[in-house]
């Protein structure tokens, strides 16, 4: 292996597959401080399908703060206007619903930082429940 790198053919596609303490050692850097931290879980305990999440941190994702809803019939839809108020069925103290993907997250209350809205989260589900709602 030249450099900390070798590069292999799979099925008519190139690959590199990198020796990352060699790759590390290579910039001067002491591979023992560069080992990622210790998972908060064995996410392989939990869910064995599950254990290369790593791969999936860096992708973006919709997060849906949602106040309330409505039902309304067309006709009155079609009437808006502006200056009409639609009632979201929800008091001003209750918690709203936090959603990632349209599946619902936590909870919180609507704050405002910096003169724009924000929410505080309140109640999270828990971690097991999260990784239920993602299989």
């Amino acid at each position: 292996m030249a450099d900390g790198i070798q590069n292999n053919v799979f099925g008519g596609g190139a690959t590199a597959v990198v020796d990352a303490d060699s790759a590390t050692r290579q910039h001067g850097l002491d591979p023992d401080q560069m080992r990622p931290a210790e998972p908060e879980e064995d996410l392989a305990a939990i869910a064995p399908e599950i254990r290369n999440i790593g791969v999936l941190l860096d992708i973006d994702m919709k997060l849906t703060v949602e106040l309330g809803r409505a039902r309304m019939k067309i006709r009155d839809i079609m009437n808006l206007s502006p200056g009409a108020v639609v009632e979201l069925g929800k008091a001003p103290n209750e918690p709203v619903d936090i959603m990632v993907n349209g599946v619902l997250l936590a909870r919180g209350e609507v704050v405002v930082v910096d003169e724009q809205f924000a929410v505080r989260i309140t109640k999270l589900l828990s971690r097991s429940e999260r990784i239920k709602r993602l299989t």
